[in-house]
């Protein structure tokens, strides 16, 4: 009978020791696999890092093939150009540079002379160059106008306000005039070489608001 109760007695024990490790077992199990919640933002990092990457290798496929494209272009110029003379390099030079005169955002007409209607004027003048620089830079650079760009353009009474814009390959002065009376008329001036890149009959620039 002693040994009866003796087995009996152990068999609980047993039982109770098992109990206990598969409640530690599925305690550890809780704390160490993720939740749901958490596979989830897993997954979803994991895809964002992936379209982060698949965007990175194409961004550094789009430079090759940029850097590609202008040493392409900068070896057919200089096969184009391998008969040029001083001159007529200095004149390929002079169309890579771009210059433009607008009041409001309009380009200034070859006659100089600019109609508006608003309460306020911005005058800017822009100079630009090409993305890709196919020449040598000392004959490249022979085609800018003289000294500063920006010095070409003379006011006639001191703007309210002027800023300067610095871009990669395009840079500009803007004057800007506010409160500007009905009827009002402005006047600046442009040198001569300005003159002939911007296309115009006239370096006096005249500009009414009606």
């Amino acid at each position: 009978m002693k040994r009866i109760i003796g087995c009996l007695g152990l068999m609980f024990f047993l039982s109770a020791c098992s109990d206990n490790n598969s409640k530690n077992n599925d305690e550890v199990n809780a704390l160490t696999q993720p939740s749901e919640q958490q596979s989830a933002e897993i997954d979803t990092l994991e895809k964002q890092n992936e379209a982060l990457q698949a965007e990175l290798e194409q961004i550094q496929t789009d430079l090759n093939y940029k850097k590609e494209e202008a040493d392409f272009y900068k070896q057919l110029m200089n096969d184009l150009m391998e008969g040029y003379s001083d001159a007529q390099l200095q004149e390929v030079a002079i169309k890579l540079w771009d210059y433009q005169l607008q009041v409001n955002d309009v380009t200034v007409l070859p006659n100089g002379i600019v109609e508006i209607q608003e309460n306020s004027i911005e005058i800017s003048l822009t100079e630009g160059q090409p993305v890709y620089q196919v020449l040598p830079n000392e004959i490249f650079m022979q085609g800018k106008l003289s000294g500063d760009y920006m010095e070409h353009l003379k006011l006639n009474g001191k703007p309210t306000e002027t800023t300067v814009t610095d871009g990669t390959v395009v840079t500009g002065i803007h004057h800007k005039y506010v409160d500007v009376a009905e009827g009002a008329t402005f006047t600046l001036t442009i040198t001569e070489e300005l003159k002939q890149r911007l296309g115009l009959e006239t370096t006096q620039i005249t500009i009414h608001n009606r």
